[in-house]
């Protein structure tokens, strides 16, 4: 059976929230999620939520909430970046499981995101590999790979998105600079 919390977050996310909010940058539902869920947050970023990783669906909303719900909560700020590894790991686990087996393509998109959202190419690599095997039907897997293969091209000339750089406190190279001034 899967936690209150975590059913909470995966009705909010999938049944609640329309899906263009999923990937827009909008101040008044980042609040909402930070009014919601920054205690649950704060739980999973503690290690209080760990056994969420013993189900498929609350498996899930721990991926959310590390991948999606940091960025939102702190948007423009380092912790939204915090959780990355551990989303991750988390995933790594999931399929090895088998969870990706028994949820719905849209479920098994978050799940892999955070393989994307890496500044590891091997998780890039990964990515694609299950976005393949697991979404190859889905209604825009097209949009989804051209997006992917985007990111990806900057990690492999970068071997960081240099879109964190300035949040995360790093040093810019100059073909960095040079490429943030025309990606806007």
């Amino acid at each position: 059976m899967i936690p209150a919390p975590a059913q909470k977050i995966i009705d909010f996310w999938f049944k609640e929230t329309p899906s263009e909010l999923h990937f827009k940058k909008d101040v008044n539902f980042d609040q909402k999620i930070k009014d919601k869920f920054l205690k649950d947050h704060e739980l999973a970023s503690q290690n209080k939520y760990d056994d969420w990783q013993d189900s498929p669906m609350s498996c899930l909303a721990l991926v959310i909430i590390f991948d999606q719900f940091s960025r939102n909560i702190f948007r423009n700020n380092k912790q939204a970046f915090a959780q990355d590894y551990k989303a991750r790991l988390i995933v790594n686990e999931a399929v090895y499981s088998g969870y990706l087996e028994t949820i719905n393509e849209s479920q098994r998109l978050f799940m892999i995101l955070p393989l994307i959202h890496s500044e590891e190419i091997n998780d890039h690599d990964m990515a694609y590999y299950l976005l393949d095997k697991y979404l190859k039907e889905y209604p825009d897997y097209n949009h989804i790979k051209k997006l992917w293969k985007d990111r990806t091209n900057i990690i492999r000339r970068f071997h960081r998105y240099p879109h964190r750089n300035q949040i995360l406190e790093r040093s810019s190279t100059d073909e960095e600079i040079e490429f943030l001034k025309n990606s806007n």
